[in-house]
């Protein structure tokens, strides 16, 4: 098992560690914390990497807890979301498998930051076909387990992982390989199946 914080379409480093397990639980009461994947993620393009942040009511210098975080929808995120990911992906090998699945997610409107974070991550499983349960624990629950996993890697330093799985990526002639972007670029270039085996 596999205890630990939800991310926004997280890292290849992160899902290795799901790949392990056969059960991830995801802490609902962690408090919210700036420069974190809880609400961005990291795609390449052309220019290098990319981060794309959900933005949230409140601001991102806030401790409150992840259960209680709202989406801010003053601002069209979702649609420049989707558009940043379509434009950098169009020409990657399985994007036209997935695109259609994906904007019926983006077309969601989730009150929560966890209910979409959620939605996210039982996407990425059903397209992986990956067989690790998905759970959330509660205050009541989170108390009973202990060995929380902080995945050590940030928006800031999320290159510097150790093992960095090599595969083609759309734009790696001009800008080289850029290590442990968020799963989508792996998916969009491998195909759910691969990317299961290579990070197994």
């Amino acid at each position: 098992m596999v205890y630990t914080d939800l991310h926004y379409f997280g890292c290849l480093s992160y899902y290795h560690v799901f790949a392990q397990h056969e059960q991830i639980v995801f802490d609902s009461t962690t408090a919210f914390s700036k420069m974190s994947f809880k609400n961005r993620m990291v795609i390449a393009t052309a220019q290098g990497s990319l981060h794309l942040t959900i933005p949230i009511v409140g601001g991102r210098d806030q401790k409150t807890p992840m259960s209680a975080i709202q989406i801010a929808y003053d601002s069209p995120w979702r649609s420049q979301h989707f558009k940043a990911i379509s434009i950098n992906y169009k020409r990657a090998p399985f994007f036209e498998y997935y695109v259609d699945s994906l904007e019926q997610l983006y077309a969601m409107e989730h009150v929560y930051l966890n209910d979409f974070l959620l939605a996210t991550q039982h996407w990425t499983k059903q397209q992986l076909k990956a067989k690790w349960s998905i759970e959330t624990a509660n205050e009541h629950t989170s108390s009973n387990i202990d060995n929380k996993w902080i995945d050590p890697m940030k928006p800031n330093n999320f290159q510097t992982y150790p093992n960095q799985f090599q595969y083609q990526q759309v734009f790696d002639s001009t800008t080289g390989f850029i290590p442990n972007t968020c799963i989508l670029d792996a998916l969009f270039a491998m195909g759910g199946k691969q990317v299961l085996a290579m990070i197994s």
